[in-house]
């Protein structure tokens, strides 16, 4: 059985529809989108504008595509440069990750990854359309995690020099122990009057001195530091303390 030939309107009429179907899903589908979709004519004149672009700039639709311009929603230099890459593009007239900024609406900059590209009809440009990514959480979350990491290695670098502390403390505590020792039994030996008496109490007294730095050493807990002859940093050891 031969199938029905439809009259020739009626092919048109339902063609026309099927047309009106196909833009409608691709309105919704574009307007679905997370990113903002924004096209603009060779002249730089908004043509398409959907509701994440809304959210982005603070325009509406219908205020974009009545009066915005390209040169009114990137920085300067922007869509020029945009249109020049496409075209010298290798990779069908488009351009991926070009990172970018927008003026939206109530002024100031949003940072933006951006990806293009240049729309043809019978081998002439057309139009251009960009695809926007808000850039602000990410910036901020990497801004976030820096801090984090910094944070990070300052607390590290305390626990680092605290261990070190400790251990130096340890080490120098036994010899000086001795040498005090020491110190004090010539004190005791030596008479009053002796030519030496003078030097072993130096002794002594800069022992004592040495056990009280070796004490402070100990009680580190911080990274804290101080100018010394110049421009050389040391660790400040009354600053590093936990009193």
């Amino acid at each position: 059985m031969a199938p029905v030939r439809l009259p020739q309107k009626e092919r048109e009429r339902m063609l026309a529809l099927e047309l009106r179907r196909t833009q409608a899903l691709l309105e919704r589908l574009i307007d679905s989108s997370p990113d903002a979709v924004v096209a603009c004519d060779l002249t730089g004149r908004v043509v398409l504008f959907n509701k994440a672009a809304e959210v982005l700039t603070g325009y509406t639709a219908a205020e974009a595509i009545a009066a915005l311009e390209a040169s009114q929603l990137y920085v300067p230099g922007v869509p020029r440069e945009l249109v020049e890459r496409m075209r010298g593009s290798g990779s069908g007239l488009r351009v991926e990750g070009y990172r970018t900024e927008v003026i939206p609406k109530a002024g100031g900059r949003v940072p933006v990854l951006l990806a293009a590209s240049l729309l043809e009809e019978d081998g002439e440009e057309m139009a251009w359309v960009a695809i926007l990514v808000d850039q602000r959480e990410r910036i901020d979350v990497e801004k976030r995690l820096a801090t984090a990491e910094e944070k990070l290695k300052e607390r590290e670098k305390q626990a680092m020099i605290a261990e070190l502390a400790g251990a130096a403390a340890h080490e120098l505590n036994q010899p000086l122990t001795s040498v005090m020792g020491y110190a004090d039994l010539l004190r005791r030996r030596v008479p009053p009057g002796d030519p030496s008496a003078r030097p072993v109490e130096i002794i002594y007294r800069e022992a004592e001195r040495m056990a009280e730095i070796v004490r402070k050493i100990g009680r580190i807990t911080r990274y804290e530091t101080t100018t010394y002859m110049g421009k050389v940093r040391i660790v400040d050891i009354d600053k590093a303390t936990d009193e």
